[in-house]
């Protein structure tokens, strides 16, 4: 089980959802009900790269999680 973000693409709502491989495509939007979403990826990386943590949002630099 993991908490992921997911962004619907239909209402813009942002949104998070506990899933596992075997229900993550069956995510509906919590605002409007559209199956029509996307998951996100919020925050900042957590391993590499620099003294601030992660890549500091430079991707190219950990192969990007943002």
């Amino acid at each position: 089980m993991a908490a992921l973000d997911f962004k619907c693409d239909d209402c813009g709502e942002k949104f998070f959802e506990i899933v596992n491989s075997y229900n993550k495509d069956k995510v509906v939007c919590p605002k409007c009900q559209s199956k029509n979403v996307r998951q996100v990826f919020e925050g900042k990386c957590q391993t590499g790269g620099s003294s601030k943590g992660g890549c500091g949002g430079s991707c190219g630099t950990c192969g990007g999680c943002h």
